[in-house]
């Protein structure tokens, strides 16, 4: 068994585990400054850079998704949450944030996304409950609190951005709550690629509303 295989046999329980350790550590490491730090930071980078690459590969090989990588997934949304992600952390970075600082963020986003865009047609027990959890609650929507939080500690403030991105995702939201299946006919497979990019918006948004103290 490869390294990918393992990760993704172990997902379930990973995407639900490593986002609350992963704020545990950051909430004692944020203001120090360790080289080891920044060092972790960029493997985890190129880790998700490098299975970005290898997805996309993939993809334009028309190679089947589970012949890639043995997991019962698309691969639209591998490929738009990574590159949600290393977009995530390039814009934290560059609004001064540190490396923990934007890594955690942008970890925080990308599970509170995968959560927030399927909340207006999937809405079982288990996206609130789940054995998967050590916890036993999904912690997807608590990675959204957390993200909501750590903003609000840096001053964010709601613009015309947020509220027009907001706007759309609500407006999106609730075309795809009431016609989804009509709408997934209309478009075909575009359909795939599109229906997370409301709430991709509005999370990135976000970001527009803050202002790091130096």
């Amino acid at each position: 068994m490869n390294i990918i295989e393992l990760v993704f046999n172990e997902y379930y329980y990973l995407r639900q585990t490593i986002p609350i350790f992963l704020y545990i550590f950051y909430i004692h490491f944020r203001d120090v400054d360790y080289p080891i730090i920044e060092s972790l930071v960029k493997i985890g980078l190129v880790a998700i850079g490098l299975l970005s690459t290898y997805v996309i590969v993939g993809f334009l090989s028309n190679i089947p998704f589970s012949e890639l990588i043995p997991f019962n997934w698309q691969y639209s949304g591998i490929i738009t949450w990574g590159i949600f992600f290393l977009i995530y952390y390039y814009i934290s970075n560059k609004k001064g944030m540190n490396e923990l600082t934007a890594f955690t963020l942008a970890t925080l986003a990308t599970l509170s996304g995968g959560w927030l865009y399927e909340v207006p047609f999937y809405y079982p027990i288990s996206m609130f409950l789940t054995h998967t959890s050590i916890f036993y609650f999904n912690s997807q929507p608590v990675c959204l609190l957390l993200l909501i939080c750590e903003l609000k500690k840096m001053n964010l403030k709601l613009n015309m951005s947020i509220y027009t991105t907001l706007s759309l995702f609500i407006i999106f939201s609730m075309n795809l709550f009431l016609n989804g299946h009509n709408l997934k006919n209309l478009i075909g497979d575009i359909y795939n690629w599109t229906f997370r990019i409301p709430a991709i918006l509005f999370l990135i948004s976000l970001l527009s509303g803050i202002k790091i103290e130096e």
